[in-house]
C-alpha cells in the first residue's frame, strides 16, 4: 500500500499526460503499483488506506526497525533484512516471504524505492567491410502437420557492416562439430570469411574464461586455427555486447519461424534461404536504412578466402600412450600393437566430409590407422579388421599346424573349431598342437583327430590327452604279447653235460 504522498504523485502524473510505465519509471516504483492506484478515486483510496491501516500485521512490531534499515541503506534487500531480524530478535518467527512482501509495501508507502542501476550505452562506430561477423545460437518450438511440437535449433551469422545474414536449422542441439560445420556453410554462403567473429561464451566452443585467459574446446580451437579467423568473446551474461546477432535471432523467431508449420528439416532450411533472399537480406534494414543484399555486394569483395571442411584434412598432433591409444575428441582410438614408443607423437588428419580421422607418422606422414569419427565421448574405438603384426603370426602358426597333420582329412575342420572356441588363446593352442605333431606319427594323429571330432573335444589339451591315452594303450598291448620268465628264475643257469653221460644212462651205466 502506498502512502498519501505517493498516491498524490501518481494522480498528478496521470493528469499531465504520463502513461503508466512512464509514471512508474519517474517515481521508481513497480508498474503494477501504478496500475493499482491509477483509476482509484480519492474516496476509494481513503477507504482502502484506513482499512489497511487498521489491520494489524505480523511484522508491525518491527516496522520502525525495518524503516530505519531502509533509510540508512536504501539498496538493502529483503533477504538481508530477514537475516538481520533473525539475528537481532530471538523470538522472530515470520517467514522470508512475509518479510519480502512487508518490505515491498513499506518502500511504497514510505516512498523509499530501491535504487535502480541504469546502464549507459553508446553507439559503436561502423566497422569496415569484411572485418567482423557475429554468431549466436537459439531455439524455437514449432508445430508439425500432425499437431506435434518440434524443437528447432538455430544457428545465425550476420556481417556487422552490411547486416547480411545467414541462418541454418537442425533438430539436435549444436555440438562443437555441428557448430563448425554450420560455420563452413555460412562461409560458403557469403563466399568468404571475415577477419573477426564475435561470440558469447557458449559451451560448444569455450571450456573456460578466466580474466581473458580463454580455453576453447579442442574441436573449435583446431577449426579457428585452420580457417584463420580471430575470436572476440563477449563477457559472461552480457548478450547486449553483440546486439546485431541478438536482433537477428529475434527476427528469425518472430518473423520466419512464427506461425510456420514444420514439414521437415530439409524444407525448413530451404525455405529459410528463400526468406533470407526475400526478407531477411532483401528489405531495408531499420538501423542502416539500406538493403543488406545491396551493401553486401561491396562487402563480399573484402571477405577473405575460407578453407573449407571439404578440403583434404585438418591436421593436429597427439601423443601415443603406452597402451597404444591416441586421444581424439574425448575418445580413445586404438593403434596397432608396437606403435607406442616413449615420447612418440602422431599426426591426426581429419576429413570432415568423409567423416574420417587418419593417424599418420609425424616424420614421414605414412598412415598408421584410419577410423570413422566416433560421435560419442569416452569410448574406446578399435577397427574390426585384424591387427597387422599379431594376426600375421597367427596365420603362420595355423598354416604350420595344418601342414603338420599331413593327409589327415578332418584336420582343417578340427583346427577351425579349436580357434573358434579358444579365440583368445590362438597362439597357445596352435603351439601345443605343433609340438604334438613332432612327437607322434601320422597314424596316431589321425586317430586322435577322429576321436576328438566324434566327441566334440575342441581343445589342444584334450587332443594331447587323447594322444597320450592311445599311445599308452599301444604299449600295454605290445607288452602283453611277450612271454617272459619271473625274475627269480631268470638267474638260474642249466648245467651242461657231455653226450657220453646220456649214452651211459641208456646202456645201464652209472646214474647222474
Amino acid at each position: 500500500m502506498v502512502g498519501i504522498e505517493m498516491y498524490a504523485e501518481i494522480q498528478k502524473l496521470k493528469r499531465i499526460g504520463y502513461k503508466k510505465q512512464q509514471a512508474a519509471r519517474e517515481l521508481g516504483i513497480d508498474t503494477k503499483t501504478v496500475r493499482k492506484y491509477w483509476n482509484m478515486s480519492e474516496e476509494e483510496y481513503v477507504t482502502y488506506y484506513q482499512e489497511n491501516r487498521e489491520r494489524s500485521k505480523l511484522l508491525d512490531p518491527y516496522r520502525e526497525y525495518i524503516i530505519e534499515k531502509l533509510k540508512k541503506h536504501q539498496e538493502i534487500t529483503s533477504a538481508i533484512i530477514y537475516d538481520n531480524l533473525r539475528e537481532d530478535f530471538n523470538n522472530f518467527i515470520a517467514s522470508y516471504r512475509s518479510v519480502r512482501l512487508y518490505v515491498c509495501n513499506l518502500r511504497e508507502s514510505e516512498g523509499i524505492p530501491s535504487p535502480s542501476k541504469v546502464r549507459q550505452y553508446g553507439e559503436n562506430p561502423e566497422l569496415p567491410f569484411g572485418f567482423q561477423a557475429q554468431v549466436d545460437l537459439g531455439q524455437k518450438s514449432m508445430v508439425d502437420s500432425h499437431g506435434n511440437t518440434v524443437k528447432v535449433y538455430i544457428f545465425a551469422m550476420v556481417l556487422s557492416c552490411s547486416r547480411y545474414k545467414y541462418i541454418y536449422f537442425q533438430l539436435d542441439p549444436f555440438t562443437a562439430q555441428s557448430f563448425i560445420e554450420a560455420h563452413d556453410r555460412a562461409f560458403k554462403y557469403f563466399g568468404g570469411r571475415p577477419v573477426e567473429i564475435v561470440y558469447d561464451q557458449d559451451r560448444v566452443m569455450v571450456v573456460s574464461e578466466n580474466s581473458g585467459d580463454i580455453i576453447f574446446t579442442e574441436t573449435f580451437e583446431t577449426y579457428k586455427n585452420y580457417v584463420g579467423f580471430s575470436v572476440h568473446l563477449c563477457r559472461g551474461s552480457d548478450p547486449e555486447s553483440k546486439g546485431k546477432i541478438e536482433a537477428v535471432i529475434k527476427y528469425v523467431k518472430n518473423n520466419f519461424l512464427s506461425c510456420r508449420i514444420y514439414h521437415g528439416m530439409a524444407r525448413l532450411n530451404s525455405d529459410g534461404l528463400g526468406w533470407l533472399e526475400r526478407t531477411g537480406n532483401g528489405l531495408v534494414h531499420e538501423t542502416t536504412k539500406m538493403i543488406p543484399s545491396v551493401v553486401f555486394a561491396q562487402e563480399q569483395k573484402r571477405l577473405k578466402k575460407a578453407a573449407e571442411l571439404s578440403s583434404p584434412v585438418i591436421p593436429r598432433v597427439a601423443i601415443v600412450r603406452k597402451n597404444n591409444i591416441v586421444m581424439y575428441k574425448q575418445n580413445r582410438y586404438v593403434m596397432p600393437a608396437g606403435t607406442y614408443q616413449p615420447g612418440r607423437k602422431v599426426l591426426i588428419e581429419t576429413d570432415c566430409e568423409a567423416n574420417l580421422v587418419r593417424f599418420c607418422d609425424i616424420r614421414d606422414h605414412s598412415l598408421i590407422e584410419e577410423y570413422r569419427i566416433e560421435q560419442g565421448v569416452g569410448r574406446c574405438v578399435r577397427n574390426t579388421h585384424p591387427e597387422r603384426d599379431r594376426f600375421t603370426k597367427y596365420e603362420e602358426l595355423k598354416l604350420k599346424a595344418v601342414e603338420g597333420f599331413g593327409s589327415v582329412e578332418q584336420a582343417g575342420a578340427f583346427l577351425d573349431n579349436i580357434l573358434s572356441q579358444k579365440s583368445r588363446y590362438t597362439r597357445d593352442q596352435l603351439s601345443i598342437i605343433i609340438k604334438l605333431q613332432e612327437q607322434y606319427s601320422q597314424e596316431q594323429l589321425e586317430q586322435a583327430v577322429n576321436y576328438c571330432m566324434e566327441r566334440h573335444l575342441f581343445s589342444a589339451l584334450d587332443f594331447k590327452a587323447v594322444l597320450e591315452y592311445f599311445n599308452q594303450e599301444d604299449k600295454t598291448t605290445l607288452e602283453k604279447t611277450k612271454t617272459t620268465l619271473p625274475v627269480k628264475y631268470s638267474i638260474v643257469t642249466a648245467k651242461t653235460r657231455s653226450i657220453d653221460a646220456y649214452s651211459n644212462l641208456f646202456a645201464g651205466g652209472d646214474t647222474f
